[in-house]
């Protein structure tokens, strides 16, 4: 019963867990200070690594993991607004529990690769 709930609730919001592609917000953050060097999957950011734009992680929204994405996942991000961020990254993180339908994108704060602070894109499962 509770699956068909969590079914329908994800059908209601268009999200699809067959075709594993969803229409979400994009935000970005930034690592360090009050947030830990570390993120939910266990993995260390790497200060270097981010910079030279070697690190592509992402947090997800619980919804998004409620439609069939995982952490660890690779997904493919397209993006018509910020398109220098399009291509593969990797679920690493969760959001709060209060964000719906967003990615948020893991940046240096030495370059957050001109991004307007919200935008809209879609991503899907990489093969």
């Amino acid at each position: 019963m509770k699956h068909l709930f969590f079914s329908a609730i994800i059908a209601v919001m268009g999200l699809s867990a067959m075709g594993q592609t969803l229409d979400v917000n994009g935000t970005f953050y930034y690592p360090g200070g009050k947030l830990s060097w570390h993120v939910a999957s266990g993995d260390r950011i790497d200060p270097v690594k981010l910079n030279n734009r070697e690190i592509r992680w992402v947090a997800a929204s619980p919804d998004v993991f409620s439609a069939g994405f995982k952490m660890n996942d690779t997904i493919l991000v397209n993006c018509q607004q910020a398109p220098q961020i399009n291509g593969k990254w990797v679920i690493k993180d969760r959001t709060g529990k209060r964000h719906r339908r967003m990615i948020d994108f893991l940046m240096s704060r030495k370059d957050h690769y001109g991004l307007p602070g919200h935008f809209k894109l879609t991503i899907s499962k990489a093969k």
